[in-house]
């Protein structure tokens, strides 16, 4: 009696275009199913021949079973990854909702024997041969691919492709890629892959295992928990019962790492152990890496052939995905990197510093500044990574990416940064541009110190120093103006410091009343900084503008306030404090313009970032506030121009020798006492019908509350009511109670 396969051998299709050297051909050997009873001794009641079963909170793969539905016609379905991606769980729901017949066989190392697992496919086929009809179509699964040598398996692959009947399909699941001609039977349209990317989880699919752990699907903790795992399924299984058994309650889920006991244990068991030493010792070495590629693991490492080796962890389908078309590069997977790297500092911890070293000295090469900081900064390089921060530092504050600098910085210990000069004087500037002048000037004079320990390392570390020292202006005005141009002096020409320089030269003289000295510092500031230190072009720009707006010159200042502020809308420094002078003279000029709701936005951003200034920067702070006091009370904020005129008031005493401040402070309570004799002049006409609405104003009555009280109609109110706002120059019912406050009309 012939077997199942080999009838179904009699009905296939030629194997002509599959064939491989050195391929087993069924029909060659004696009938199977006697081997695979007789000889073998292969149980039917195996549980590699059974399916297996859904397991209790198992997440159904609705779009990828929609895919596999979908493309039911090709032959070969084929899905490679890591271990607990969910493939064999996802091949379970597929046979188990599929109606054709499927015989199902998880492979072992005992089918690397000839024979055997030839065996067990017929096996398998025989089990669920009773309802098969000859060349009837049906589906066969191999699962557990990658317990065969790849080339193993490329064999069996192609032999089950020969006799495969029309409408069937073959499933491979594997942690290894075969070696099969896979561009040939894309190109043929033969094939359904299915890889990590694939079966990575989204936030909708992982909901049932996150609410399980306790956590809301829709909060941001279940979302950094499933940013955090990749979506990988085992890991965030893992990681949510990681965080459900937390002993803090409030414990962010972005807080599970790698080295987690759980996790790390899960995978060394079933991705490191496998690995040959010399692999394994590549991987937790190269784990200070956050990007791989061969030539860097070769200089890092201190190895050779990386390229290869890259490859071949690749195709073995570790949690290593390529970053790039070309497959140069790679990335490891957050928490298995993590993993790795609580192994190294275990296992090697004085190669830590080492090979961040020599990561920094490649990307240094390489023109990689992020990346070589990166490094640096976790090398015992201190001094190196000093260099490179500051040489770099005011294109990390003229593009906005202060907090990259301050992450690099928090790595390290207070005394490793006042211990090293460059370092200091780098944090003093970060800090200055976060708005924290006080905490500028202690770095600066740990930087003062250590420069002086080491006879003045250079002159632009000296001038740094010096240009914290004019923000501060401890010493007044004009002294700002002189450290500054010291420090301009310290520098050379295409420093671009040196245009920090010219916008405290420029704001000094403008306080001290020297306003064409003062354009024409700001003006060079501007130049200067337009493309290596936009942040400070950008208040330069703002300085002119207000420059422009004193002198009457609306159009000219509008120019120079929408500038700046593209400036820094461009570079993304609208959250950086020291904008807040740019806003304010954004508003000022929509105000100019009657683009009421533009003043208010750009107004409204400008008091924002002024609370995150502190009063160290007394003249800075005074002189935006006058600004926006001004455009407040344009926009009807009496009690808000009033307060911060209060505020600039209190910050002007600070500094000494500004001349410019009172003129400006008289000219806004000019401005007060004009409104406030056009409010009392509109006052007096109000008629005794309108003051007796506007007794009203003040509480919560409504306008047909109001009428019942005065017996008259709810239009005849209205009427009144817009009388008052129009004669107490209001546009809302709470400032038209304020302006009648103001004027004694009604109590407080």
């Amino acid at each position: 009696m012939l077997t199942l396969v080999g009838n179904l051998v009699q009905t296939s299709r030629c194997r002509d275009s599959w064939s491989v050297p050195g391929a087993t051909t069924l029909d060659e050997e004696p009938p199977v199913a006697v081997r695979a009873r007789f000889r073998f001794g292969i149980d039917l009641s195996d549980p590699k021949f059974r399916r297996p079963g859904q397991r209790q909170g198992a997440v159904r793969r609705s779009e990828l079973l929609g895919r596999l539905e979908r493309d039911h016609a090709r032959r070969l379905i084929l899905i490679t990854a890591p271990a607990g991606y969910g493939k064999t769980t996802l091949l379970g729901q597929w046979v188990q909702e599929n109606p054709r017949p499927c015989a199902w066989v998880t492979l072992d190392q005992a089918d690397e024997v000839p024979g055997i697992l030839e065996d067990s496919i017929d096996t398998a086929l025989t089990e669920v041969g009773a309802g098969v009809e000859l060349g009837s179509d049906l589906v066969l699964v191999l699962d557990d691919g990658h317990a065969l040598p790849p080339e193993r398996l490329r064999d069996a692959v192609l032999d089950v492709l020969d006799w495969l009947p029309e409408g069937s399909q073959l499933a491979v699941a594997s942690r290894c890629t075969p070696a099969l001609p896979l561009s040939r039977m894309r190109a043929e349209r033969m094939l359904v892959e299915l890889d990590s990317h694939d079966l990575s989880m989204s936030a909708v699919e992982a909901a049932p295992m996150l609410r399980s752990a306790g956590l809301d699907p829709r909060s941001a903790s279940a979302q950094s928990l499933v940013l955090r795992t990749e979506g990988w399924p085992a890991a965030l299984e893992l990681a949510t019962m990681s965080w459900a058994r937390r002993t803090e309650p409030t414990q962010p889920a972005a807080l599970v790492m790698g080295d987690d006991h759980a996790i790390s244990e899960y995978f060394r068991t079933e991705l490191v152990d496998s690995l040959s030493p010399a692999a394994t010792r590549f991987l937790i070495r190269s784990s200070v890496l956050d990007r791989l590629s061969g030539p860097l693991c070769d200089e890092v490492l201190g190895c050779r052939q990386s390229a290869i080796l890259l490859g071949e962890l690749e195709r073995a389908n570790l949690p290593l995905a390529p970053d790039d078309a070309s497959h140069e590069w790679y990335r490891l997977h957050g928490l298995f990197r993590e993993m790795l790297q609580t192994q190294l500092r275990r296992s090697e911890p004085e190669m830590v510093p080492v090979l961040h070293r020599r990561a920094n000295g490649w990307y240094r090469r390489a023109g990689d500044v992020d990346r070589a900081l990166d490094h640096a900064t976790l090398s015992d390089d201190l001094d190196g990574a000093g260099q490179l921060l500051w040489a770099n530092l005011h294109r990390y504050l003229g593009a906005g990416r202060n907090a990259m600098v301050q992450r690099w910085l928090s790595g390290l210990s207070a005394e490793q940064v006042s211990g090293c000069a460059l370092l200091a004087l780098s944090a003093a500037h970060s800090d200055l541009a976060l708005g924290s002048a006080a905490a500028a000037e202690r770095w600066a004079r740990s930087a003062a110190a250590s420069l002086f320990e080491n006879n003045g390392l250079q002159q632009s570390a000296g001038a740094g120093v010096l240009i914290i020292q004019a923000w501060a202006a401890r010493s007044g005005a004009r002294e700002m103006g002189a450290v500054a141009a010291t420090a301009y002096d310290l520098l050379r020409d295409d420093s671009p410091w040196r245009a920090s320089c010219c916008l405290l030269r420029g704001a000094a003289a403008l306080l001290t009343g020297d306003e064409a000295e003062a354009e024409r510092r700001l003006e060079e500031g501007a130049a200067r900084g337009a493309v290596l230190a936009p942040d400070v072009a950008s208040l330069c720009l703002a300085q002119l503008a207000i420059i422009a707006a004193e002198r009457g010159e609306a159009v000219i200042a509008s120019d120079f306030a929408r500038r700046a502020a593209s400036m820094v809308q461009e570079h993304g420094l609208s959250t950086t404090p020291a904008s807040a002078l740019v806003f304010a003279v954004a508003a000022a000029a929509a105000m100019r313009e009657g683009r009421v709701d533009h003043a208010k936005t750009a107004a409204t951003q400008c008091l924002s970032l002024l609370d995150l200034l502190d009063d160290s920067l007394a003249w800075f702070g005074a002189e935006t506030r006058i600004v926006l006091a001004r455009v407040s009370l344009a926009l009807g904020d009496v009690a808000g121009a009033r307060e911060l005129l209060a505020d600039a008031s209190r910050l002007a005493r600070r500094t000494a020798d500004i001349v410019i401040f009172q003129r400006w402070f008289d000219d806004v309570w000019n401005r007060f006492d004009e409104r406030a004799e056009s409010a009392l002049a509109g006052m007096a006409t109000l008629t005794t019908a309108e003051l007796r609405v506007l007794r009203f104003l003040p509480t919560h009555y409504s306008f047909h509350e109001i009428a019942q009280r005065l017996h008259v109609s709810s239009n005849t109110v209205k009427t009144h009511v817009h009388a008052v706002y129009r004669k107490l120059d209001a546009s809302s019912r709470s400032e038209a109670v304020a302006h009648a406050t103001q004027a004694g009309l009604i109590g407080v």
